[in-house]
């Protein structure tokens, strides 16, 4: 094959086509998972229940909302969240109107100063993360154009809208920016503005000249998005772009004790029981717990990211002398207050008198958790709790 053919065939390739990788999916990591987002907002049944779910991918129209609705980003597809952060170079504070694929009148708008973005599939394939980037950059006044919703087939995410837009306004009002966003289902009096289309706003002199003293927030703008898409355990794309949002804004002015927990954040707290086995950092399916092991200095130290925990509990679970406890509603502070990661736990190991196995070092204690249980279970076995599993939707 020739070089052309090649560059013919991948540019051929419809990257907006949605693709399940199940092996990241949560209910792949955790059997007894009750994680039921993607099949629950699909518009169109194209995902079913499974463990993992299945995806049917003839019957899914890339309306993407199963990108951000994935907690650990088992779903993947181009989205325009990195076309959009880039018009923002384009702008000159101008508020902005984001108008989805499929609206039949996307020229027609509520306010003659504003810009209309189109993007090709469902608003609710952005995200509560992407309008933070957007405010990050600078974006002060945006609109999501829901009027067209009830006739359109995906209709049943207009909802999903909303509620990513009310998300992505209170996580906003500790900076003090609560009215960032807005959405309207009815155009009282339509007004004509200029429309662009995400992938290719439009380009003068001017704008190069523009774009040419505003290199540092294209730069910015791109930044932002590094990362997200990349294949390996790590939270979903739209808790990514929550954290970058957090990472280039300034500090918080108020709201620093407002809860989280709509937002499956949690914190932990490890006691002096943990024995050091490393379970619930291998449990883990973002890498929010990592433990490391200096044999040579027979030391360990297991350190928690809580921006990276989406409060699936499996750690809790997994740890066999219960040493974890979570919080499931913590605070702004708590989250975003220090710098990650933290160490939760440490100390020194020891070998176990029966295993050989490195453990942590405990007056009295010289098996570890596992041969202990063995010795007083000898015809049994560890079982993971599993948790009270919700009725998916019919």
């Amino acid at each position: 094959m020739s070089l052309l053919d090649a560059a013919e065939r991948f540019a051929s390739i419809d990257r907006s086509q949605v693709l399940l990788d199940g092996k990241h999916c949560l209910h792949t990591q955790d059997q007894s998972s009750d994680c039921a987002a993607c099949y629950t907002i699909c518009p169109v049944e194209a995902i079913t229940v499974g463990k993992p779910p299945m995806l049917d991918t003839e019957k899914c129209e890339s309306c993407l909302a199963c990108l951000p609705a994935c907690p650990v980003g088992a779903y993947r597809a181009d989205d325009d969240t990195a076309d959009l952060l880039t018009c923002t170079t384009h702008l000159e504070d101008q508020p902005v109107e984001l108008v989805c694929g499929l609206h039949p009148q996307p020229e027609i708008g509520t306010n003659s100063e504003a810009i209309g973005i189109q993007i090709h599939g469902c608003l609710a394939g952005l995200g509560s993360g992407t309008y933070l980037n957007l405010s990050a950059l600078g974006l002060k006044h945006i609109t999501l154009r829901t009027d067209a919703c009830s006739a359109c087939k995906w209709h049943a995410l207009r909802p999903q809208i909303q509620q990513q837009a009310e998300k992505a306004n209170r996580f906003l009002s500790a900076w003090e920016r609560g009215d960032t966003l807005c959405w309207v289902n009815e155009i009282e009096t339509p007004v004509e503005r200029p429309l662009w289309n995400a992938k290719n706003p439009p380009l003068s002199r001017r704008d190069l000249f523009r774009m040419m003293a505003k290199q540092g927030q294209v730069s910015l703008a791109r930044a932002m998005e590094n990362g997200v898409t990349a294949l390996k355990r790590q939270p979903g794309r739209d808790r990514l772009r929550l954290k970058s949002a957090v990472s280039h804004l300034p500090p918080p002015s108020a709201l620093q004790t407002a809860s989280l927990q709509e937002f499956g954040f949690a914190t932990l707290t490890v006691s002096t029981a943990c024995t050091a086995c490393g379970a619930c950092a291998k449990a883990c399916p973002t890498e929010a717990l990592r433990f490391e092991k200096n044999e040579e200095e027979l030391t360990y130290a297991l350190s928690f990211a809580a921006q990276n925990c989406i409060n699936c509990d499996l750690c809790e679970r997994v740890c066999l002398p219960n040493a974890i406890t979570l919080e499931h509603a913590p605070d702004f502070e708590q989250v975003f207050s220090a710098k990650e990661p933290v160490v939760v736990e440490s100390g020194s190991l020891v070998r176990c008198e029966r295993c050989k196995s490195w453990m942590a070092a405990r007056e009295g204690v010289k098996r570890c958790a596992l041969c202990e249980y063995r010795r007083s279970h000898p015809f049994g076995s560890v079982v993971i709790p599993r948790k009270v599993v919700k009725e998916p939707r019919p």
